[in-house]
């Protein structure tokens, strides 16, 4: 009996034996009313698992289900035949290429229970001994061994003259040089270019071409070196923080300065208004110049753009 099943029953009587201690007649009644439910709600039950346990193929992995009714590993195969029967065949046939099986039939064993059980515990590793010993707690199982029908081949004999047999001499006047030796009588004689291997020798490592790293040099020497100069009286903030020791900060205040006391005179009143470092001062006077603006022209950095109103 399944444990749940007996579970059940053995509830229902714990269950009467209280009612029959409070009431005799309503434990009576109640047990008379699960009598007549029980029957067909087992005939029910019973039909259900049937069926269920029919279709429990699909429960096994897909690698392992040939068909709607046949599962197989590299060890065995089990079938589940229409008149609910259960075979199960050895695919490691030995030397004589016998096979083993067995057969479940359905008057020994719930074949539907058993087909269900199968499939819960069947993987790559299972094979006709283990699944045998699987159902032998509910059945004897009979392993059948297969043998195989061998074609004996019939041997003829065949005579053979063994007079004629044996090892044949040759002369050796009539023994013929191969045709690859013919020309090896005498050494080859060696031409002039010929190079001989062992006075050979070998060629010196070719020496890497050296170098020399790019030399570093500062933008300031580059435009002191140059024609074209810097107008202080006519430069942007942006063209002014190119002269050494002036960044964008101080050259923004340059031109403030310039745009609010007027143009600069010569170059050292721009040395004095700009407060430039006494070693910058040889390298901003050869890159710059004072002269006077043609038009005006804006601060690149601050300049808006004129408003139009149409």
């Amino acid at each position: 009996m399944n444990r749940r099943l007996r579970n059940f029953f053995i509830t229902v009587a714990a269950i009467y034996f209280v009612l029959l201690y409070y009431s005799p007649q309503t434990a009576n009644f109640a047990l008379a009313v699960f009598a007549v439910l029980m029957v067909p709600v087992l005939i029910l039950r019973h039909i259900f698992l049937d069926k269920l346990y029919q279709s429990s193929i699909k429960i096994v992995p897909k690698r392992f289900v040939i068909g709607n009714n046949a599962i197989n590993n590299e060890h065995c195969t089990v079938m589940y035949t229409p008149d609910e029967k259960i075979v199960v065949m050895d695919n490691n046939a030995d030397k004589t290429h016998a096979k083993r099986m067995f057969t479940l039939n359905k008057g020994k064993v719930n074949i539907n229970r058993a087909w269900n059980r199968l499939c819960r515990v069947f993987d790559g590793f299972i094979t006709l001994d283990s699944l045998a010993s699987f159902f032998s707690y509910d059945t004897k199982i009979d392993i059948i061994t297969l043998e195989a029908k061998v074609k004996h081949i019939e041997h003829k004999q065949v005579d053979i003259d063994v007079s004629k047999l044996g090892p044949s001499f040759v002369a050796m006047d009539e023994i013929q040089p191969d045709s690859y030796s013919k020309g090896t009588e005498k050494p080859r004689e060696v031409k002039e270019n010929f190079i001989d291997i062992n006075k050979m020798k070998e060629q010196e490592p070719v020496k890497p071409r050296e170098e020399k790293s790019p030399e570093f040099v500062e933008m300031g020497e580059i435009l002191s070196k140059s024609t074209n100069k810097i107008d202080v009286n006519t430069a942007a903030a942006s063209e002014l923080s190119i002269l050494p020791g002036i960044n964008i900060v101080l050259a923004k205040k340059i031109v403030e300065y310039r745009d609010k006391n007027g143009l600069f005179k010569d170059i050292d009143d721009f040395i004095k208004a700009a407060e430039v470092k006494e070693h910058f001062v040889s390298k901003i006077k050869n890159m710059i110049e004072v002269g006077k603006p043609s038009e005006d022209k804006p601060d690149d950095d601050n300049y808006e753009g004129r408003v139009v109103d149409f």
